[in-house]
């Protein structure tokens, strides 16, 4: 438990640090986290609190959808994700301002890769998934959907949502929906690898 707790935390340091460069390219985020940084120009609020409130509302219509008790152990996740994406955005790089185009670029690739590392190491953990992950898991129980049909009415959904609230829509929004899952496909069994090594590791 230690171990897969370590992996957890690392990853979600890292899935948000990279979640925090994306947005910091002034690019275009991903439909989630553009509709949150949206909603905190709108509202005034911090982008962490909307990924938070966003995350609760999730969690509640998952659970309408799959016919369920509202997995309420995920709410720990995504208020960690909310509070280290704040983290990264107001109290490490509050002052990171891109100098021109190609740094702007630079940023957004090593977000993307951030954020695809991240996940590969924090899903090692086996916690409760994100509900954003989840509501793609629920439409396609719910109305017998596939998978991938699930996840394009997902992002469609929230960049719907991100649109009406004027986040930040752009080539990085379409880079990140299309590379993001290549990225993972790469790193999980890296650190599927590293957990087993971890574990079978003597004290």
């Amino acid at each position: 438990m230690k171990v897969r707790t370590l992996f957890y935390t690392i990853g979600l340091l890292i899935l948000t640090m990279g979640v925090s460069l994306i947005i910091k390219a002034g690019l275009g985020a991903s439909a989630w986290d553009a509709l949150a940084v949206g909603q905190s120009e709108t509202f005034q609020l911090t982008v962490g609190t909307f990924v938070f409130i966003n995350g609760m509302i999730l969690i509640f219509l998952n659970s309408l959808l799959m016919k369920k008790k509202p997995e309420l152990l995920a709410a720990g996740s995504i208020f960690l994700i909310g509070l280290l994406i704040d983290f990264w955005l107001l109290i490490a790089l509050p002052n990171l301002v891109p100098a021109n185009t190609a740094v702007q670029y630079l940023w957004l690739l090593a977000g993307i890769l951030a954020v695809g590392i991240g996940v590969s190491v924090y899903l090692q953990a086996k916690f409760p998934a994100s509900p954003m992950d989840t509501l793609m898991v629920a439409i396609q129980q719910r109305f017998g959907l596939s998978l991938r049909t699930s996840r394009i009415m997902s992002e469609s959904f929230a960049l719907l949502l991100a649109f009406l609230f004027r986040g930040p829509i752009g080539i990085g929004t379409i880079l990140v929906t299309f590379s993001l899952g290549f990225v993972v496909q790469y790193f999980y069994p890296k650190s599927e690898a590293l957990l087993q090594y971890f574990q079978k590791k003597p004290n």
